[in-house]
């Protein structure tokens, strides 16, 4: 979906596509060089020759799969020629002009925005008008079982205002100057339109209700067809377009408020699902290797270039049709990807619900106090209990809790086996990113969960100590990419939190296990997972025994001495005097030197503020409160000291 079939001419011999390799696509340095592709495209385009548009919208197609060609592309006078092509008279043409304009709006943000520039919105609109102004209703085509080509040419040009839409604000204000809505509305109707369409409008208007407004009062006169959709059961396309939906409804406060409980209960549905046992039955019929498919494909287009001679012009198109068709093993794939999707959009979804700008807030301002200096004792504030209903409402928290969120999300998260892992990289990576991008999203929002519910609300310390001890062994034992482990260790740090007044659970832990967490630091190249693993170690040096809090101690200092993230070392810092809350560890002071590491990591840490205000952004002023904090701290250090009598 969204690749023009290629067509047109009669096939050849050596080459039975009829069009260039990729290889010679690549557009030079200047693009408009008369040996160059675009050129060629443009003549092309403008020939009277309706054969030569398509074999022209065809090469453009292919050009934008390859990234080095999209500057070229879009540096030219190309797209403009290509635009009044979407309103063709021919059917042939505004299909695959429609296939190549969604693969590029789907390159880049930049792209987009490029697109929008250059005024795409005119003919789509006039495109999408002809649709909405007409008795049109999808039609299947027996031969390929897919919608035909009207169909699909409407198909596309949805998802094109989709993706800009995503992309641009100024595509938003077109979109709603367009008046547009109202006509997708009716296309959500899955029984006249089918599940494709509806699919991608509703995953249109997803887009287009977040932060708009002038949408909401539009879509909230559609509240009973919602509402009809929230509750729809089925396979995977039935279970991404009631997710879909469930996200659209939250956005718009209206719907929200009224529908609270459905929408929740359709999120719950669909991250019910058991993902890793369907991709567990799903990648035993891959393909074993990347080479084996590779040559099962050589092998077939050998086969097919022997038949070639043979072949009337009428065997071949319907050689062509049946090459096009999906095959079971396909369409498998395509439902998997559905589920992988409609998760990750639910976990987004529940996040959402769940926030609130207080909570965004905290994020920054974790444990520092401005007006306080020897006030580091925050555990009031930050404690297994420390959110309460201002942050999360009663409504939603006893849906999270009776629909079992937590503990379905909890099973979202896991890690695929290692065997399975392997197979989707190499033999589906569309899977594989999705699978991973819908664990990511999941971890993300148990970490929200935890910062707006309490500790009995989560099911209690024990619970949450596992989840915690889990996620640590996953996080050693398993290769992950870096948003996976961002997640993961920023849901570790969430979990600790709820955990500072329950000490007796970290009895076990040992000095080897406290290595592991250090050794894993000093490895790490990314600062926010730095930053994340630094506070955590700043909460366990509240709750470990004093021998560990000296290792502890030793190692933040030494680490963020060395550190060049801003961020990161005032989290360090904030960690760093969160070990002090409860007990000034006057001998470890002593015996570390403290107080003369702490005076240089303050003047570290003034200058680098300095250097990089600007790269801090929203996080300025947290860290503003945390060198202020950490100045008090250091004059609190040398108070204790000279009172302090050290034993040898």
């Amino acid at each position: 979906m969204g690749k023009t079939k290629k067509g047109g001419s009669k096939p050849h011999k050596k080459n039975p596509t009829g069009l260039s390799s990729l290889a010679s696509l690549d557009i030079d340095e200047n693009p408009n060089s008369s040996r160059g592709p675009i050129v060629n495209i443009i003549e092309q385009l403008q020939s009277t020759s309706n054969d030569e548009k398509m074999c022209g919208l065809q090469t453009l197609s292919t050009l934008c799969q390859r990234e080095q060609n999209i500057k070229g592309i879009m540096n030219s006078e190309l797209i403009r020629i290509v635009f009044p092509l979407l309103v063709d008279n021919d059917e042939n043409i505004r299909h695959a002009c429609a296939g190549s304009l969604r693969n590029l709006s789907a390159v880049s943000a930049d792209v987009c925005e490029k697109l929008v520039e250059l005024d795409i919105f005119t003919p789509l609109q006039i495109l999408l008008n002809e649709y909405a102004h007409s008795e049109w209703t999808p039609v299947i085509d027996g031969k390929v079982n897919a919608l035909n080509q009207k169909s699909d040419t409407f198909l596309q040009a949805v998802n094109i205002v989709w993706n800009l839409c995503e992309s641009t604000s100024v595509a938003l204000d077109f979109f709603n100057q367009s008046q547009l809505l109202q006509s997708l509305m009716r296309c959500l109707n899955h029984e006249v339109f089918g599940m494709d369409i509806a699919i991608s409008v509703a995953q249109c208007l997803l887009v287009i209700s977040e932060d708009n407004p002038i949408s909401w009062k539009i879509l909230a006169e559609y509240a009973t067809d919602f509402q009809t959709i929230l509750k729809i059961e089925g396979n995977h396309k039935a279970t991404i377009l009631r997710t879909v939906i469930a996200g659209v409804c939250s956005n718009v406060p209206m719907l929200s408020m009224q529908n609270l409980s459905l929408i929740i209960e359709a999120l719950s549905k669909t991250v019910e699902v058991n993902h890793r046992q369907i991709l567990n039955e799903l990648t035993s019929r891959l393909p074993i290797s990347e080479s084996e498919a590779e040559q099962k494909e050589m092998t077939s287009v050998e086969i097919i270039d022997e038949e070639m001679d043979e072949e009337t012009e009428t065997e071949a198109s319907e050689r062509r049709l049946r090459e096009d068709m999906p095959t079971e093993l396909d369409n498998d794939i395509k439902d998997v990807g559905y589920l992988l999707s409609a998760q990750r959009i639910a976990a987004e979804v529940l996040t959402n619900i769940c926030s609130t700008e207080d909570n965004d807030m905290s994020e920054g301002m974790d444990d520092s106090d401005p007006e306080s200096v020897h006030d580091y004792d925050v555990s009031e504030q930050q404690n297994g209990n420390q959110v309460t209903a201002d942050k999360i409402s009663t409504e939603i928290s006893e849906s999270i809790r009776a629909h079992k969120i937590v503990e379905k999300l909890w099973e979202r998260s896991q890690p695929l086996a290692e065997n399975v892992r392997e197979i989707l990289y190499v033999s589906g990576r569309n899977l594989f990113k999705r699978q991973n991008a819908m664990r990511v999203a999941s971890l993300l929002c148990l970490h929200n969960l935890c910062n707006a519910m309490t500790t009995e609300e989560l099911g209690g310390p024990s619970a949450i100590y596992n989840v915690w001890l889990d996620l640590g062994q996953q996080t050693f034992q398993i290769q992950q990419d870096y948003e996976s482990l961002e997640a993961s260790t920023s849901l570790m740090r969430a979990t600790l939190e709820h955990l500072k007044k329950s000490p007796e659970l970290f009895r076990e832990v040992s000095d080897t296990d406290l290595q592991l967490i250090l050794d894993g630091i000093r490895t790490c190249d990314k600062s926010e997972v730095r930053a994340n693993w630094l506070r955590m170690l700043g909460i366990l040096g509240c709750l470990l025994p004093e021998a560990l809090v000296k290792k502890i101690t030793e190692f933040i200092l030494e680490t963020t001495l060395k550190e060049d993230d801003v961020w990161t070392i005032s989290e360090a810092l904030d960690s760093f005097m969160d070990m002090f809350s409860d007990n000034d560890w006057n001998q470890i002071v002593y015996e570390l030197n403290v107080i003369t590491k702490s005076k240089e990591l303050e003047k570290i840490l003034k200058t680098k503020i300095k250097q990089r205000r600007r790269e801090l952004g929203d996080r300025y002023s947290a860290v503003i409160t945390i060198k202020t904090n950490f100045s008090r701290f250091c004059k609190y250090l040398e108070t204790q000291q000279k009172k302090f009598v050290p034993s040898h």
